[in-house]
């Protein structure tokens, strides 16, 4: 929660809370206008409209995620709690997943965080060298903003608040973006260990038994609680999941045709971690959405195995069901897109 707060993301409204978030939201926005306005500027320069378009894609990504946080941050708070309170159904032995779940998206963060945040000081600590190096060159000083903009800031002052502003919506896109990712990859995680833990329950009953039936209801309501949750949680990050996996296929083409114009100097590592933390983002749903889907295919399978021929006509039509349900998977998709392992895919090869 340390990098939501940043952000002005709290869990209890508050009026210093609702500024910040105002602020940062209006800054991702006033960054994205001047990417698209120096692009514009540049119109006729290629090279040059390179330079700006993948710190744009950025920042609409971010700007995507902080949709969720803006308008519908009551809904994400609610959906983690109704995540919790499921979680409390399992026996002890079930909650020791969710808990090693927990531990490794804990140590996740770390390392998405801290590998993030070396990308971006490492555009920063760039353009400090290289203000230096213009600086001895040309012998007056000449300043170099992280990132490309379209007014002149040479002007002291005029640097200082472009270098701030710089600074500050890096750090947002950041922290934005690896709150949502390690977000969405804990709660795919746990819909993938609920319905594994269906399947079993599932498995586990005997339909030749007279608590069969009681047994199957509980195990249907289980099912049918975690199907709600799937949807709730699909349609809140279905717009991060389309804006992401589409810009990210721009992103690639972008960051491999600069590859091999500045094969043999030192902006390649800028454009490789880039590279690298935009398509670690896109592995994270493709990867997670993959695991939903097959897993809630599984049920049926599951149900299938079971005992069920032994079960009474009235279990056995309740069962047939079961399965009709269970064969429609779980998709994670964001309009005409898909967040599945095929599509990721499709966006690193580039059709």
């Amino acid at each position: 929660m340390w990098y939501l707060r940043y952000c002005g993301v709290f869990r209890e409204k508050s009026a210093l809370g609702g500024i910040r978030l105002s602020v940062c939201l209006g800054v991702l926005v006033v960054f994205m206008l001047l990417q698209s306005i120096y692009i514009f500027q540049h119109v006729h320069h290629f090279a040059m409209i390179c330079d700006a378009i993948p710190t744009l894609v950025v920042c609409m990504v971010a700007i995507s995620k902080f949709y969720i946080f803006v308008f519908h941050p009551a809904a994400l708070f609610a959906l983690i709690d109704s995540f919790k309170a499921l979680q409390q159904r399992a026996s002890r032995e079930d909650l020791l997943l969710f808990r090693r779940s927990g531990a490794f998206h804990a140590k996740l963060t770390k390392i998405y965080m801290t590998s993030a945040l070396i990308v971006g000081w490492f555009y920063i600590l760039s353009a400090i060298v290289s203000g230096i190096s213009r600086s001895l060159a040309e012998g007056r000083v000449r300043f170099v903003a992280p990132m490309a903009f379209p007014h002149n800031y040479q002007h002291p002052l005029m640097f200082a608040l472009t270098f701030l502003f710089n600074c500050d919506s890096i750090h947002m896109s950041i922290f934005i973006s690896g709150s949502v990712d390690t977000c969405f990859s804990e709660l795919a995680t746990s819909v993938t260990i609920h319905f594994q833990l269906i399947q079993r329950q599932f498995q586990a009953v005997d339909f030749a038994a007279r608590t069969a039936e009681d047994e199957l209801e509980v195990v249907v309501a289980y099912h049918k609680d975690v199907l709600q949750l799937c949807l709730a949680m699909t349609n809140l990050f279905q717009y991060t999941v389309f804006y992401l996996l589409l810009l990210d296929s721009v992103l690639l083409c972008v960051i491999g045709y600069q590859f091999v114009i500045f094969m043999n100097t030192p902006r390649v590592l800028m454009l490789a971690s880039m590279a690298f933390v935009m398509v670690l983002q896109a592995v994270i749903y493709c990867y997670h959405g993959s695991m939903m889907y097959d897993e809630s295919l599984k049920v049926a399978d599951a149900i299938y195995q079971s005992n069920w021929c032994e079960a009474p006509p009235a279990v056995q039509k309740r069962l047939r069901f079961c399965i009709m349900r269970a064969q429609k998977p779980i998709v994670t998709k964001g309009g005409f897109i898909k967040a599945t392992l095929p599509t990721l895919k499709k966006v690193w090869l580039g059709h």
